[in-house]
């Protein structure tokens, strides 16, 4: 088996990572948008660095766009095969996709004026709305907790990871070569509390674990601290100074 890290190492977005087995399956872990870096997130996102008609099966862990997110494009380019997920990641991804096509279009509106402003020919969406919907048609929602059969040398297994709905850690058999071999991996990992949705829950012994460590390098502190110095801000802000207090945050998951 080969393991390719085609983003979110040394990174956080972007997250691709391919398996290649040694019967010549081609898996990829998530399939995310990069963002946020710039001029340089166009050209990484149009070229993923794998043949979109080439890849078998998409086991998805969950639905933030930096881990669901090209989807629609590999499937505009080709793309057939299945997207392996939990129910409420496929539920959620028809939404959040259908509304990332539509950012899309609005965003080249937007950029095509610019460009013909400097006498640029336009450019196309790098996927649109229609995009998005036709690809979840490939989407196969399944339990946690379920052993799934992809064929005859691969299966995979949910675990709930707490990060977000539906998220989940992809716990992978492969048979190759006359040995099982065990493979984790956890996606995005929630906190051991989290109000919202469950916990983390404990997942089978692997033999190879890919993990991502957005927070690796520090201590997020306990709950309670974190509420009093939120309530120390709103009563700095609104009551004090008698402003305004605008709280930016993830349209999913972290409102919540």
């Amino acid at each position: 088996m080969k393991i390719k890290f085609l983003g979110a190492a040394r990174e956080v977005t972007g997250s691709k990572h391919l398996l290649i087995t040694a019967q010549g399956k081609k898996i990829l872990l998530d399939c995310g948008l990069f963002q946020g870096k710039g001029l340089e997130t166009e050209n990484l996102n149009r070229q993923p660095g794998f043949n979109p008609q080439q890849i078998d099966h998409i086991i998805l862990s969950h639905a933030h766009i930096d881990h669901s997110g090209l989807i629609p494009y590999i499937y505009k380019m080709g793309f057939r095969g299945s997207v392996i997920c939990t129910s409420a990641t496929r539920d959620l991804c028809a939404v959040m996709l259908a509304d990332s096509g539509h950012i899309h279009e609005q965003d080249t509106v937007y950029f095509n004026k610019k460009r013909a402003r400097q006498g640029l020919p336009p450019v196309e969406p790098i996927y649109d709305k229609s995009d998005a919907m036709a690809s979840m048609e490939l989407f196969i929602g399944i339990p946690y907790g379920r052993k799934f059969r992809i064929d005859e040398n691969l299966s995979v297994r949910f675990t709930r990871s707490g990060h977000m709905l539906g998220s989940a850690v992809t716990n992978l058999l492969i048979q190759e070569n006359g040995r099982s071999l065990h493979i984790a991996y956890t996606g995005d990992i929630g906190r051991p509390v989290n109000r919202v949705v469950a916990p983390p829950e404990t997942f089978p012994q692997a033999d190879f674990l890919i993990t991502e460590s957005t927070y690796g390098d520090r201590l997020h502190a306990d709950s309670s601290s974190s509420e009093k110095e939120l309530l120390d801000t709103i009563y700095h802000t609104c009551v004090e100074k008698g402003g305004k207090l605008i709280i930016p945050s993830f349209s999913v998951g972290r409102t919540q």
